[in-house]
């Protein structure tokens, strides 16, 4: 899947509508601030580094971050419907879900990714982007919630956790949080990463099927031609 430039700006009208409708006063200015300074980023970043991972192509973070608000929604709506009492605001959700990843746009002066321009490891490795090296080493969450500091964004102790822990047990740091979530009734850091996790699969998929279909609209079926001399 890759998405054109028309895409890419529905995808950030319909980013500043999500938060129109789920932000107010100050908190609001204040995201609002973040996104136009990182606007370009967010239309042109990727989600990942190589096309078997997800949304490996221009525009595919932006395109990833709504389908994890939507996806994260949806699951605290799932845990309502199997009985789960959630205590967490949709704002709640949707701020997590919508910064989880921040860190992947860099820190205002250097990208998080570069377009990878070596053709042997773009070939051989799928490496179609790689990590910036000139870039100041932080985890991705790390970095989102430092951009979060820097910017006066207000979160309150659950969405930090559940940003720490987007990638669940997949991220080891975040294992003592997953542990503790068994005796709590706070249970927005599994909600993002169901949310999180299925937007990365779903995307995946959306890919693998993709270049499946390409790989089979180039099977060319010919008429195989037989000599007079095979012929009795």
């Amino acid at each position: 899947k890759m998405i054109n430039q028309e895409q890419m700006d529905n995808n950030w009208t319909e980013l500043m509508s999500i938060i129109d409708k789920h932000f107010e006063g100050e908190q609001k200015e204040n995201i609002l601030k973040l996104h136009s300074d990182f606007e370009d980023e967010y239309k042109t970043a990727p989600a990942s580094g190589r096309p078997n991972y997800h949304n490996c192509f221009k525009g595919g973070y932006l395109d990833h971050v709504l389908h994890d608000i939507k996806n994260s929604v949806m699951i605290k709506k799932l845990y309502e419907k199997n009985g789960v009492k959630s205590i967490h605001s949709d704002s709640d959700v949707v701020l997590a879900a919508m910064f989880h990843d921040l860190g992947k746009l860099g820190d205002g002066n250097q990208p998080y990714y570069k377009y990878q321009n070596d053709d042997w490891r773009r070939k051989k490795l799928n490496e179609w982007y790689t990590h910036n090296k000139d870039l100041d080493y932080m985890t991705v969450h790390d970095r989102a919630l430092w951009l979060l500091a820097k910017y006066h964004i207000d979160v309150n102790p659950h969405v930090y956790k559940a940003i720490l822990c987007a990638d669940g047990l997949f991220d080891p740091a975040a294992e003592t949080y997953f542990r503790s979530y068994v005796d709590s009734r706070h249970c927005l850091g599994s909600i993002i990463h169901f949310g999180d996790w299925l937007s990365t699969i779903c995307e995946k998929q959306v890919w693998m099927q993709g270049e499946q279909e390409e790989s089979e609209d180039e099977v060319i079926v010919t008429k195989p031609t037989i000599s007079k001399e095979e012929v009795k």
